[in-house]
């Protein structure tokens, strides 16, 4: 059960557990230990053996889910560089690496998997600064264990550069979410709402947002999106349709 609370105070549970819709997939609301994470990661390392030689998956299966797939517009939610085949896959200044990251109401999981070096690297939290406490303990871990450097944390420069944000205003949907996005004497202001079967998750998020570049927009964290700095990147979709990318999911443009 995932837990919720302001920093400082004791965390409480959640009253849900789970509102994403099935369509927010692929995922299957699994339930796992730590153990059980690292024990799948460290069947991909084996070539798709488990720890008793039983072979899970093909070898072939194994190498094609880290081939890249598709690039992906947003490179700091999850600190991604393209997808594969249910895996995220991560360019550490020319080290490779797969894993996937997850999140519900409360509860924040991690994995990263370092082929060349053996390492697998797993946490799961249920409550508190699960972004924070994951960016300095992979940070240690995969610089000691697979001299990894992990990528600087996502935010704003102190003299963000000026862009013009008439092309982004308007509204954006997908399923449970609507966004709308509006001028402010040439501030770009987000509205996040939660609708249909998710709109009790949260309140309304308001946030006026800080360019990063001439795409790509920073949002101060809250609410649902407790990092420091919540990635907002505008972006088209294959189908010519422009969208805006929050929490890696694309919410296409309707008006």
């Amino acid at each position: 059960m995932g837990h919720l609370g302001e920093p400082g105070e004791d965390p409480k549970p959640a009253e849900e557990w789970d509102l994403m819709p099935r369509s927010a997939g692929p995922y299957g609301r699994v339930c796992a230990t730590a153990t059980d994470v690292a024990r799948l990661a460290r069947m991909h390392l084996r070539g798709g053996a488990a720890q008793d030689g039983t072979q899970v998956l093909a070898p072939g299966a194994v190498a094609a889910m880290q081939r890249r797939e598709v690039d992906v517009p947003d490179k700091w939610t999850v600190s991604a560089d393209g997808w594969g085949l249910g895996w995220t896959l991560y360019d550490w200044a020319g080290m490779p690496g797969y894993g996937h990251d997850g999140a519900s109401i409360g509860q924040y999981g991690y994995l990263r998997v370092v082929p060349d070096a053996g390492v697998a690297v797993v946490l799961l939290t249920n409550g508190g600064g699960a972004r924070q406490l994951y960016a300095a303990l992979f940070q240690e871990l995969l610089g000691e264990l697979a001299r990894v450097t992990m990528p600087e944390p996502f935010g704003p420069a102190p003299e963000p550069p000026a862009v013009d944000i008439s092309p982004f205003v308007g509204t954006y949907r997908r399923e449970g979410v609507i966004i709308r996005v509006s001028d402010h004497g040439g501030v770009a202001h987000l509205v996040y709402e939660f609708v249909d079967g998710m709109k009790d998750l949260s309140p309304p998020l308001e946030m006026d947002l800080v360019p990063v570049s001439p795409t790509v927009f920073a949002g101060p964290g809250a609410g649902a999106f407790s990092e420091d700095w919540m990635p907002v990147v505008f972006s088209t979709l294959p189908t010519g349709v422009a969208c805006v990318y929050i929490g890696m999911r694309a919410a296409p443009r309707v008006d």
